[in-house]
């Protein structure tokens, strides 16, 4: 049995030399990043909301977006509804006598958050889109925080934060520390060129450059209208997508509450992994995977082997990743989400390395819920 520990022992070694490559070349991007000065408003956004049963929150997130410091006459609002059960399309129309710039549509394009989008786009007025989802909370300072980062010849793409509040149970203090470590990944591989991620609550982009990509039309998966257009942003126009990383910036929405949700929304996100083009982003999905499946067997042999001369090799391996992901979210946290919950990293990354395995192994499935529809993905 020996050989079994040397081989894991070798395997989650290699790994996690990989891992530690990738968290430390996201850092030394995300150091990199500037923050620039707010400057005066010239250019126009259209913000779309796509909304589908968000009769709670629709009204929240339209106040917020028109509590705007941006100059009135260069913005407006569009929220599609998607073919919602609840009053989440009446609440918009009546919010329409108090806010002239916001204009509410019904999705015609058929089903689904990119549909929806798709019908906000061929209706925007001004030439930049930001995208914002239902959900959220966004600062006063959000438009005008974003759009000062927006060089005139040069970008195409800004990918904004997105932070999780409030986070109260343990199950969302575990989401907003993840949450941290992606928005590190993000910002750290966009500063070095080499975007790999992206999060359609915050994101701003072209819209002449959208139309000459064909849309979202090239994807056949239901999800993805954030990382799929911001790779085909990136493999058209190299160094046009940008991360902002100023606190101003910061849209923020509420982590899933029940391990049921949360189950269905990580499934949604494997869902996409079939359309990725890049190998960069497969290659750092797999080294991510790897890295959690190598803590997660760290983990099991200290349970059941502890004390065992085998075990303690392989603690290293947990120490060492829980290190790095410390790390890498907290130098994220100062910027964007100073009060997070950081000293319950531990818990995070035990259960993260748990979920993240047999996420793998059982959620790898062509179906999962979300919004109350029973999505198929053809891959």
């Amino acid at each position: 049995m020996e050989w079994v520990w040397i081989l894991l022992y070798a395997f989650g070694g290699a790994i996690t030399l990989l891992y530690s490559a990738m968290i430390v070349y996201a850092i030394s991007g995300w150091k990199n990043l500037l923050v620039e000065e707010e400057k005066t408003p010239t250019r126009g956004v259209s913000a779309l909301v796509a909304a589908r049963n968000e009769s709670v929150n629709i009204e929240t997130v339209v106040r917020d977006i028109f509590n705007q410091s941006y100059t009135t006459e260069l913005f407006e609002l569009i929220v599609v509804d998607d073919h919602s059960e609840d009053d989440t399309l009446e609440k918009c129309r009546a919010l329409q006598t108090e806010f002239p710039n916001l204009k509410v549509l019904s999705n015609t394009h058929g089903d689904g958050k990119k549909a929806a989008l798709q019908t906000g786009i061929v209706q925007a007025e001004f030439g930049i889109i930001a995208t914002v989802d239902a959900d959220c909370r966004v600062p006063s300072e959000w438009l005008i925080s974003m759009m000062s980062h927006w060089e005139e010849t040069q970008t195409k793409m800004l990918l904004g934060p997105v932070v999780l509040e409030p986070a109260v149970t343990v199950l969302e203090r575990v989401q907003s520390l993840e949450m941290l470590a992606i928005m590190g990944l993000t910002g750290g591989f966009a500063s070095h060129q080499r975007p790999i991620m992206a999060n359609g609550a915050n994101l701003f982009f072209d819209k002449n450059a959208f139309i000459e990509l064909g849309g979202y039309e090239n994807s056949e998966n239901p999800s993805g209208d954030d990382v799929f257009t911001m790779l085909k942003f990136s493999e058209k126009w190299p160094d046009s997508v940008r991360f902002v990383k100023h606190y101003e910036s910061v849209v923020s929405t509420r982590p899933q509450t029940t391990y049921s949700t949360f189950w269905q929304q990580r499934k949604r996100w494997l869902s996409k992994k079939g359309g990725y083009s890049s190998s960069l982003v497969k290659g750092t999905a797999v080294v991510t995977y790897l890295a959690n499946v190598a803590a997660f067997v760290s983990l099991v042999a200290i349970v059941f082997s502890f004390g065992s001369f085998w075990a303690d090799r392989l603690m290293w391996i947990l120490f060492v990743k829980t290190l790095l992901d410390l790390i890498i979210t907290r130098t994220v946290s100062r910027e964007l989400q100073p009060y997070c919950g950081i000293s319950h990293i531990l818990i995070a990354e035990i259960f993260i390395s748990i979920y993240v395995t047999f996420l793998g192994i059982f959620g790898n499935v062509q179906n999962y819920v979300w919004k109350g529809r029973n999505i198929n993905v053809n891959d």
